[in-house]
């Protein structure tokens, strides 16, 4: 017997972290406009930027944390605004509103390396003589923002690329410097997203009000799509027992391993040596590639009861590959023991969620319809109760036949 469980954010949600994007974005740019000279207080960072942007989730926070004993120290504060001074991305998407998840952001990272790949294709002859581009359909502000273009005409639409990534002899875009200074300021971004979680978030955990009590022991496996020790910190669960998909956070910046990044660089030639910012190139340069299940090698394998438990993660197209690994389990499971169970919030996550299944799966949709309608994919509502009675149901156990000759 089996039970594995797999999470993502909304469990941190779940236990009101402030580990959204648009949490981040909010405490950042409070950092970014004030000087803090002593200790922090919770409304200090809070009450300000983030309150404006996500009453109901400060409200959240303050109903479960003593946010009263909580302080935030002005040194590793000040760390972080000397950090936010020059970083590129932090520029370009402090200036961009519409994104409100992690994968809007991911989206938004992809789509300014497609910008940059037509900005690189639209060289021609006479551009490389005279420096001189028009009527690219590129978003010319945010090349801007990323120091690669200059104005030089009063004419918005007429550009010319910087100094700095222009090769004055062949007279041509140095593409492989503009991909390594905005690799370079995305990792740079991404240590700042790691300070975050280790200077603020983290000293929730000790402030939590009410810790409730979650059989999480009888799980036999634990993958996590976080960076957060959520697990260890409110239920002490070892964390020789969790495996960090997508890396984790660590106290010294170096350390940190976090995955953060688009599934493909756009198709280009320039870009084909530069996978810096995918997320399959930073698993293995961060040691972060884990092994995930096993997926057995053929139908017909004999198993014990296998359910999966699915907390918080939205199934989407990002993580496709994992996703289509469970439903390979419950296709090969001859015996068809095997489950997965999906935790959801409400009707329109419930809704979103089997959405971007249909969506990944949609080879054989019938297979899914299948597997809900013999009750090998079922839908169960997140609350306390619930994962009680899920994680401590008894599952069978595949016995083998041995006759008697």
């Amino acid at each position: 017997m089996s039970k594995i469980l797999i999470i993502g954010n909304g469990f941190d949600l779940f236990h009101h972290l402030p580990t959204k994007y648009q949490h981040f974005m909010s405490v950042m740019k409070t950092i970014e406009d004030n000087k803090f000279n002593k200790e922090v207080s919770f409304d200090e960072l809070f009450a300000l930027k983030f309150k404006e942007d996500t009453k109901n989730d400060y409200q959240s926070i303050v109903d479960n944390y003593k946010v009263e004993n909580i302080l935030f120290s002005n040194e590793k504060l000040d760390r972080i605004k000397e950090m936010l001074r020059d970083n590129l991305w932090y520029k370009y998407f402090s200036t961009i509103l519409e994104i409100e998840t992690w994968i809007d952001f991911e989206v938004e990272v992809e789509n300014v390396l497609k910008q940059l790949s037509i900005l690189l294709k639209s060289e021609t002859t006479q551009s490389k003589k005279v420096n001189y581009f028009r009527d690219i359909s590129i978003n010319y502000s945010d090349f801007n923002l990323f120091g690669i273009i200059e104005h030089k005409l009063e004419d918005k639409e007429v550009f010319s690329v910087t100094e700095k990534y222009l090769d004055k002899r062949k007279r041509e875009i140095k593409s492989k410097d503009i991909l390594s200074d905005l690799s370079n300021s995305f990792e740079e971004f991404i240590s700042i997203f790691n300070r975050y979680l280790v200077d603020i978030v983290s000293v929730f955990y000790l402030e939590k009000k009410q810790h409730i009590f979650i059989p999480f022991e009888l799980v036999n496996e634990i993958y996590t799509f976080n960076y957060t020790p959520s697990l260890e910190r409110f239920y002490n669960i070892d964390k020789l027992k969790v495996v960090y998909l997508h890396g984790e956070i660590n106290e010294e910046n170096s350390l940190q391993n976090i995955v953060l990044g688009i599934d493909e660089m756009p198709k280009n030639n320039n870009f084909s040596k530069m996978p810096d910012f995918t997320k399959y190139y930073q698993k293995i340069i961060k040691k972060s590639n884990k092994n995930f299940i096993e997926v057995p090698k053929a139908v017909g394998s004999h198993f014990n009861e296998t359910i999966f438990y699915i907390i918080g993660h939205s199934l989407d197209e990002s993580d496709k590959e994992y996703i289509i690994a469970l439903f390979k389990f419950l296709e090969f499971d001859h015996d068809k023991y095997s489950k997965i169970c999906i935790f959801y919030y409400n009707k329109i996550d419930k809704e979103n969620k089997l959405k971007n299944i249909l969506s990944i799966i949609e080879i054989d949709k019938k297979f899914v319809v299948e597997m809900n309608r013999t009750d090998r994919l079922y839908f169960v509502k997140l609350n306390t109760e619930n994962m009680k009675n899920q994680f401590s149901r008894e599952t069978y156990k595949y016995e083998p036949y041995i006759g008697v000759f």
